[in-house]
């Protein structure tokens, strides 16, 4: 069978981060993959490319709807994320006469998306589970969080006894535009943080830490699919996240992990 061509339209920030490729991989099994990469200064200009194409798939960006609605002849996908999308009626609407489908990885989007009457299939992504290495039950914990954006120490560090942390590797690499926490030395004493301050760690060095620690605290209050919560479930880690999408549609509460949930006292 000839494979068709599908143009691939991703953020220009996933090419160093690389998280649309389990799609692509997926993907490659029908289709022969050319990828596009969206930036707000090329946003225009992408569509005298995607002409050329029968089909297309929007990777969480697309471009402006006046120019989907050039394309309404061609086969659109989208697979919105959660964490950034807008709700707004009116946007919704000029998707919907785009003749786009939607793929959900979030029940919240599926919901809206019905509601509206918009093509759409939900689906659940997970990873095959890793070979795991089971270490010596120990008295103290290892926990490996990732500073991104809007979840900090504070939010979670309450959960845990201090005399049960061994060290806290702190992963501090905010999202673009997003500044730092500070910590000075009394506090990376008091909970045993192991700071690594870089801009970007390399996949397999990241999977080490996370493989090497017990307690994964999923760095984000909410996720378009979530892929760093995803591996450290398929290593068997215990998930520590916010209580939302799409964390809480994986995760079992006291079972493989623990939401977070202000609202409600725990």
């Amino acid at each position: 069978m000839v494979k068709k061509k599908l143009a691939f339209v991703d953020h220009n920030y996933h090419k160093k981060t690389r998280c649309a490729d389990f799609l692509r991989e997926i993907f490659s099994e029908h289709f022969i993959i050319d990828d596009y990469w969206w930036s707000l200064s090329e946003e225009t200009k992408l569509i005298k490319y995607l002409k050329n194409y029968e089909n297309i798939f929007f990777f969480q960006t697309l471009i402006p709807s006046y120019d989907l609605l050039k394309l309404r002849n061609k086969n659109l996908m989208w697979a919105p994320m959660y964490d950034n999308l807008p709700f707004d009626w009116k946007y919704w609407i000029k998707i919907k006469y785009t003749n786009i489908k939607i793929l959900c990885f979030s029940n919240k989007v599926k919901l809206h998306a019905d509601k509206l009457g918009c093509q759409n299939i939900g689906l659940k992504y997970f990873i095959k589970p890793k070979e795991m290495v089971f270490k010596t039950p120990q008295k103290t914990l290892n926990i490996f969080f990732w500073y991104r954006n809007d979840l900090k120490l504070r939010d979670w560090i309450g959960l845990f006894d201090l005399n049960k942390i061994n060290k806290i590797i702190y992963f501090d690499s905010p999202d673009p535009g997003r500044k730092s926490e500070e910590f000075d030395k009394i506090t990376l004493d008091k909970y045993k943080i192991e700071l690594i301050k870089i801009s970007f760690l390399p996949h397999a060095e990241y999977i080490e830490y996370v493989k090497n620690c017990d307690v994964f605290i999923s760095p984000r209050k909410q996720e378009g699919i979530g892929m760093s919560f995803l591996e450290a479930i398929s290593m068997g880690k215990y998930i520590v996240s916010n209580d939302d999408s799409t964390m809480n549609e994986y995760i079992a509460d006291k079972n493989i992990g623990f939401l977070i949930n202000k609202k409600k006292k725990k």
